[in-house]
Order: structure tokens, then C-alpha cells, then sequence
């Protein structure tokens, strides 16, 4: 069986940054919202693996989103960590199930 290892560390990378968000300071919102977000790119990363190219649709999708919501906390913020870190990451990951489609 198919697996998409990378999208698998990148969804582990997004709930445990919503877990530190949530211990650093108590932040309900980052535990959820990591939690969710790391769970839907685990699920469609999984998806994509071994079946047609539109499958690589929903990833990039919920990489897409990731990445407006993490780059506009970034831009208001100017601070790398965590937004800016997490709104790269997501960019190239969107990147690499985008470029999947064609």
C-alpha cells in the first residue's frame, strides 16, 4: 500500500504546532485548528496516494487555506514563528500536490 510519507510529517507538523500553541499559552483556538487542519491533510494526503490526479485537488486545497490563514497572521505580525513558518510550509506543500495535478 501507497504512502504519502511527507504529507503525513507535514500533517504531524501542523497538529503538534497547534498542541505547543495550546501548552505555550493555553490557546483552545491553535489546539483546535491544528488538530483539524492536520487531520484533513492526513486524510486527503492519503487519498491522493495511488488513485487519479484529482485527487490531488483537496491536499492542495487544504494547504491553500493553511497558507492564507498562517500568511495573513504573519503579515500583521512580522514574525516568523510560528506563522511564517507554518504559511511556508504550507505554500510548497500546496506546491507539490498542485504540480501533482498536471
Amino acid at each position: 500500500m501507497a504512502f504519502d510519507t511527507l504529507g503525513v510529517f507535514f500533517a504531524a507538523f501542523v497538529a503538534l504546532g497547534g498542541a505547543i500553541g495550546y501548552f505555550k499559552s493555553s490557546s483552545v483556538a491553535s489546539l483546535v485548528s491544528g488538530l483539524v487542519f492536520g487531520a484533513l491533510i492526513s486524510l486527503s494526503a492519503q487519498l491522493a496516494v495511488g488513485n487519479s490526479k484529482g485527487y490531488n485537488l483537496a491536499p492542495a486545497i487544504v494547504c491553500f487555506i493553511l497558507f492564507v490563514v498562517m500568511g495573513s497572521r504573519f503579515m500583521n505580525s512580522k514574525k516568523f514563528m510560528p506563522a511564517g513558518m507554518v504559511a511556508a510550509t504550507s505554500l510548497l506543500m500546496m506546491l507539490r500536490y498542485a504540480l501533482r495535478l498536471f
